[in-house]
């Protein structure tokens, strides 16, 4: 099972830099420094199978399965074992032999080629110089291992990765899952919880498993607990796939955590070996989601904002504008919802302001704060509607906005939606104020204005059935008996009807 949060939009300005740096230095370590790795494990192959390696180590090996006939695990590579040595793969021998940390560790404690043996100068000097070559590789010289705790290494073994699709996979996640905490926590202090969540994971990996561990997957697990605790209880979309199964829908954030942790639990569990590090995981987990409920926002007491002076009201107006984007990418909506209002009150023609303080009003519980922010959108009076303008008045006619909003609001929403040429919208909430006897007989006018708008330019663009529609309506509600208003002449769109056009009375 795959259930990832995902991002819908990104803005240069709150680009999500800290993440694509991390991925383009997990590229550039896979496909330039590790790229050279495989030469290096091929030569100390070559060497190895050259060597009287073989001919003392595997025979000991072979003795070391047989002396355990009743481990099954042990009576199964022995098999392997035998059948590389017949087929006369050394190298599936050796990798056979190297993945077996018990045999490994006495081998090295000189207690299964002992200082006894005739042989055993020639294979120290040897096995000395094989994993000399292989400690030359990339890999090999930053992985973290039990035997190798260099702090360091704690650090760059998460920008390993053992092939493509390893690498591929990790990056999917880091960019969904890191953009959505860099957002949360600003880019210093994702980048520390990110590393922090890695090395916990990687901490807890080498306590409980002598295998090496490499990759991110540590680290991505910290960013996506990030994201469960820092969002909360605010529904996110993400993408689900279950088996043949794809889908995305919305949750509440915080309901990701658990069911991260128990998949990854039935997939330890499960697991028929140990190549994936699920200790790893769940340490990532662990870390990320205590960081982020370190971290998370507080409804402290701000301080007071900076005087505006008449010097400096540029700077007074970007420091403002700095603390609302701040608040809104710690997620600290109250805060960015009254730093944003104050922004669009103070430069009203600053049409971005005004969309900035719907959009974060829309993330908020508090219904009056969201509807004075529609309000103050809707009374700007742009020349041309941008095309954030033109999402936030589609979102008002189609969202819990509308339900907010007076019906000299909605009548004025209705209008923005003609100049924007959002004609379904604009007919949509039309309709739904016709159905109300006392305002239609209220807003007469303005209700026709906007109709007489929708049939100009359904009749200029040749849509000849939308036209008819709402000559149909005004034929119902307004227009009298023989005045309905006809399409006009090819070439021409002036339109006779009850009451002249004006698609922007205040």
């Amino acid at each position: 099972m795959l259930i990832l949060p995902y991002q819908t939009r990104f803005a240069l300005r709150s680009a999500p830099l800290v993440t694509l740096a991390l991925i383009l230095i997990n590229a550039l370590v896979f496909f330039f420094a590790q790229a050279r790795d495989e030469q290096v494990y091929d030569a100390a192959y070559r060497y190895y199978d050259q060597s009287a390696l073989p001919r003392i180590e595997l025979a000991h090996y072979r003795d070391w399965l047989a002396r355990q006939p009743k481990d099954p695990d042990a009576r199964e590579q022995l098999a392997e074992l035998q059948a590389a040595l017949r087929r006369q793969d050394i190298e599936g021998a050796l990798t056979l032999m190297q993945d077996d940390d018990d045999f490994m560790r006495a081998l090295h404690e000189l207690a299964v080629v002992t200082p006894e043996e005739p042989d055993f100068l020639t294979w120290r000097d040897q096995r000395n110089r094989f994993e000399a070559l292989l400690a030359s590789s990339t890999t090999e010289r930053f992985l973290l291992k039990r035997e190798r705790l260099q702090p360091w290494r704690f650090i760059t073994y998460q920008f390993l990765h053992g092939d493509l699709w390893h690498w591929l996979g990790n990056m999917v996640v880091l960019l969904l899952a890191g953009s959505f905490a860099e957002a949360a926590l600003g880019r210093g202090r994702f980048l520390a919880g990110y590393l922090l969540a890695g090395a916990g994971a990687g901490a807890l990996q080498v306590a409980l498993s002598d295998a090496s561990v490499i990759g991110a997957s540590g680290a991505i697990a910290g960013a996506m607990a990030m994201v469960a605790v820092l969002y909360g209880l605010r529904k996110v979309p993400v993408f689900v796939s279950v088996l043949f199964y794809f889908d995305t829908l919305q949750m509440p954030a915080l309901a990701l955590l658990p069911i991260w942790i128990a998949n990854e639990l039935w997939q330890w569990a499960n697991a028929a070996q140990e190549s994936i590090a699920y200790a790893a995981h769940l340490g990532g987990f662990a870390i990320g989601a205590a960081y982020a409920w370190l971290l998370r926002p507080r409804q402290a007491a701000q301080p007071a904002p900076e005087p505006e002076t008449e010097a400096g009201p540029e700077r007074a107006r970007l420091r403002m504008q700095r603390r609302a984007e701040q608040a809104a990418a710690q997620v600290d909506i109250p805060r960015a919802t009254r730093l944003y209002a104050e922004l669009a009150a103070q430069y009203p023609k600053r049409t971005d302001y005004a969309v900035a303080s719907y959009n974060v009003a829309l993330l908020g519980n508090d219904p009056e704060s969201l509807r004075n922010a529609a309000e103050h959108l809707l009374v700007n009076r742009p020349g041309r509607a941008s095309e954030d303008m033109r999402r936030a008045y589609l979102n008002m006619a189609q969202s819990k906005t509308r339900a907010l909003l007076p019906v000299d609001s909605q009548l004025r929403l209705a209008r923005r939606l003609v100049r924007a040429r959002e004609d379904a919208a604009a007919l949509q909430l039309i309709d739904s104020l016709l159905v109300d006897e006392r305002v239609r007989a209220e807003r007469a006018r303005e209700l026709s204005d906007c109709l007489l708008g929708l049939f100009t330019t359904y009749t200029r663009h040749g849509l000849k059935q939308q036209a008819d529609d709402v000559r149909r309506r005004l034929a119902q509600y307004f227009t009298p008996p023989g005045t309905l208003p006809s399409p006009p002449p090819s070439g021409q769109t002036t339109v006779q009807g009850p009451s002249t056009l004006n698609f922007d009375l205040p």
